[in-house]
């Protein structure tokens, strides 16, 4: 009996919670399409990739080094200390990307919520949670993007 009650209860509550959403605008937002064309993330990519390919000194410091060391235990205490370096600017750049890239996506949800405001969405959704309805504004909040 208490399972027939509340089934009841789920279907009221959804039958109001489909009758509320009536009358709503909602927008769909395909955000990795947003984030593909925003120029401050293509920047940030070229900036990492270009800090990247300056650990490529290191190694090339480090094979230097190496090669002109014939004893051992220097040679391992070169690798230790070569492989530091490199993993701990690796680390450092890698944070100050993700850093970066939490700002700019931070940056991008404002835009698209200042844009669904301005164009009268009453909720706004990412498009891969979307399996049917909405109007996809996708390009519309592109254009918003600052």
């Amino acid at each position: 009996m208490n399972k027939i009650k509340i089934g009841l209860i789920m279907c009221c509550i959804l039958m109001f919670a489909q009758i509320g959403f009536a009358g709503e605008k909602i927008g769909i937002v395909d955000i990795q399409a947003i984030v593909n064309k925003s120029s401050a993330v293509k920047a940030l990519k070229q900036e990492h990739s270009s800090q990247l390919q300056s650990l490529n000194s290191i190694v090339t410091e480090a094979q230097n080094a190496i090669a002109k060391e014939t004893d051992p235990q220097r040679i391992v205490a070169l690798q230790d200390k070569y492989n530091n370096d490199f993993n701990n600017r690796k680390n450092i750049i890698d944070k100050q990307y993700q850093t970066k890239l939490s700002s700019i996506e931070n940056s991008i949800r404002r835009d698209i919520i200042e844009s669904a405001k301005k164009n009268k969405y009453d909720f706004v959704v990412a498009k891969s949670v979307v399996f049917y309805g909405g109007d996809d504004i996708t390009e519309l909040v592109s254009k918003d993007i600052k």
